[in-house]
């Protein structure tokens, strides 16, 4: 890689300690001789003043490494930029739980002192293309996810067709379903009981929310999977959710959401002690006995 000119900055200004780590992490990088970059409306809300301010899209274009300060729901939101999946991306968790990122709070120096020795490897994380096309809208919308496609409403069963490959696979009657990728398998799909897979696999999730039958399992489908699901009925309020609530939409009787894998990645800086195993370890505590106080 290319010597580290400028460092890009998304952040979580709503944690405690982001400005701080701000601070201290810009103060770091310029008596190195790099400069920070930090979107406008996130300087105004952290206060203080830094190098460059300026807009999330002129962030992202001058940026030789993004630097996300936050958890995976940052990282989530940060890979929903224009062009991010050009600029590699270190994630640093300075809240609680997180998969998706590479260190903890406390690992934070030692991590870009790693960067700047080009001491780490790049992941390249899959991500799904998702196209709604809705009756009344001549348009169909299009939108593109880390982790996971969601569908469902929250207050009534839905009848879903989903098809793989063009085939019928399974009529689901269920509060929903989420379309993950394997990045997104520790997300809202493990809390639907849905399998945990190695993120550097390419594959397509299928987990049932909450399923009214129980022949109805969790699936798997190969990475070059092309996923479409259609209702069977008119359903007033059936949303469909892209990384969460980062994009939102309503849909419509008639409504056919089809999913596949994206041609664009986004790539992950990891530094070389990360263990993904030792992260689902320590953090689900894998195989760890229940025991009473």
């Amino acid at each position: 890689m290319k010597k580290i000119k400028s460092v890009g900055f998304f952040v979580n200004t709503t944690k405690a300690n982001a400005a701080n780590v701000v601070h201290g992490v810009s103060t770091w990088l310029k008596a190195r001789g790099i400069v920070s970059l930090l979107p406008e409306e996130q300087a105004a809300a952290l206060g203080g003043t830094y190098q460059t301010c300026i807009s999330k899209t002129d962030v992202v274009e001058q940026a030789d490494v993004m630097l996300v300060l936050g958890g995976d729901g940052t990282l989530l939101s940060a890979a929903h930029m224009p062009q991010i999946e050009e600029v590699p991306i270190l994630a640093i968790n300075i809240g609680t739980l997180g998969f998706l990122t590479d260190a903890s709070l406390d690992e934070l120096y030692p991590t870009l002192e790693s960067l700047l020795t080009s001491d780490y490897r790049i992941e390249h994380r899959m991500m799904l293309e998702v196209v709604v096309n809705r009756q009344r809208f001549p348009q169909p919308f299009r939108a593109f996810a880390l982790n996971d496609v969601v569908i469902r409403h929250y207050t009534r069963l839905i009848e879903l067709d989903a098809y793989v490959d063009g085939e019928l696979f399974i009529p689901y009657n269920v509060d929903g379903l989420i379309i993950a990728t394997p990045s997104g398998s520790t997300g809202y799909s493990l809390s639907c009981a849905g399998t945990i897979v190695a993120p550097q696999l390419e594959a397509i999730l299928l987990t049932p929310i909450a399923p009214h039958s129980l022949t109805v399992r969790p699936f798997i489908a190969h990475g070059e999977a092309k996923i479409t699901v259609k209702m069977r009925a008119a359903y007033q309020n059936v949303d469909v959710f892209v990384d969460g609530q980062r994009e939102t939409h309503s849909l419509t009787a008639g409504a056919v959401i089809e999913v596949k894998k994206a041609e664009r990645t986004i790539q992950l800086i990891r530094s070389q002690h990360h263990s993904y195993y030792r992260a689902l370890r320590e953090k689900l505590m894998l195989g760890e006995s229940i025991r009473r106080p």
